[in-house]
């Protein structure tokens, strides 16, 4: 047997470690999964219905809502205190157009709050 294969072989699972370890550190495990929120708004003459949905999974997410508004791109934890995280969100794709930004979010059991508006864990 070549001296050379154990180390190759080790060499080979470290790399490997590795990679899992630089892949999962893109995604935060708190917003796995999907999010929504729904709700009406009234006016004197009508009752409008919206509904707004976040689906994060890896390090990739996308929205979509109602009336019509979707958004698509990778984001990136910037920094966390405690249930707060401050997300960039890299918009590959958005309509109506959205440029990429940061927002500051709060995690907390099966609730994410953004601003105004809080979502429900689905």
């Amino acid at each position: 047997m070549n001296r050379l294969y154990p180390k190759y072989i080790a060499n080979l699972v470290i790399t490997a470690i590795l990679g899992v370890l630089l892949v999962s550190c893109g995604s935060e495990p708190k917003l796995q999964g999907k999010w929504s929120s729904s709700g009406n708004t009234a006016d004197s003459i009508d009752m409008h219905s919206w509904f707004l949905e976040y689906e994060f999974s890896g390090s990739n997410y996308t929205m979509k809502g109602y009336p019509p508004i979707s958004e698509q791109g990778t984001y990136e934890v910037v920094q966390e205190r405690g249930d707060s995280l401050e997300i960039y969100f890299n918009v590959l794709n958005s309509s109506p157009e959205t440029k990429s930004h940061k927002d500051w979010i709060v995690v907390t059991d099966s609730i994410l709050i953004s601003g105004q508006l809080s979502l429900r864990k689905k």
